[in-house]
């Protein structure tokens, strides 16, 4: 019962840091830096689960993610799931196909799930969205896709931390990983 009941605490914390970390993009960003893109500081979230977490757990936390974010969005919930589903996974088979213990690792797979993101976004606005996306801003995505990575390094040793704080097992190959 214990083990269950951390396992739901630790989903908890880490979905509380995806709204903490998505209001910080989608209003504090605002006020500071305007209409400047901004990196997507909740993605690092979602990577580290996916890197550390089973399919099952990453696809529920894929879910977790696409709810909370769901506020903070004028795109629909269910595309928001879907592509937060997509990345997930995309992430999982990339840790399976390539990964080596490092902080550059983990910062280019939250770019590329950034940039990952947009691009599910656009092509499931042609599929199942009402009015497809016909002026993609590549521009911004590509700004986002370099930006978010700088957050990952500082992200990912607080991630820990709560998987510590909740006696989460670490995976191997991450638990490894220096992030310095």
């Amino acid at each position: 019962m214990k083990e269950n009941l951390l396992k739901i605490a630790n989903v908890l914390v880490l979905a509380s840091a995806i709204l903490f970390l998505g209001t910080i993009q989608t209003s504090l960003w605002f006020q500071f830096f305007g209409y400047f893109p901004s990196p997507a500081f909740w993605i690092p979230v979602l990577v580290y689960v996916a890197l550390t977490r089973s399919t099952l757990e990453t696809v529920i936390f894929a879910y977790v993610t696409g709810f909370v974010l769901s506020t903070m969005t004028a795109m629909p919930e269910g595309t928001l799931m879907i592509v937060c589903l997509g990345v997930a996974i995309a992430t999982q088979l990339l840790k399976e196909r390539i990964y080596w213990t490092a902080a550059s690792y983990i910062m280019m797979t939250c770019g590329l799930a950034s940039l990952l993101f947009h691009v599910l976004a656009w092509i499931l606005s042609f599929i199942i969205g009402d009015h497809p996306m016909t002026r993609p801003e590549i521009a911004s995505w590509m700004i986002e896709a370099l930006l978010t990575p700088l957050m990952a390094p500082s992200l990912f040793p607080i991630f820990r931390w709560i998987d510590d704080l909740t006696q989460r097992e670490q995976v191997a190959d991450v638990a490894t990983t220096k992030v310095v």
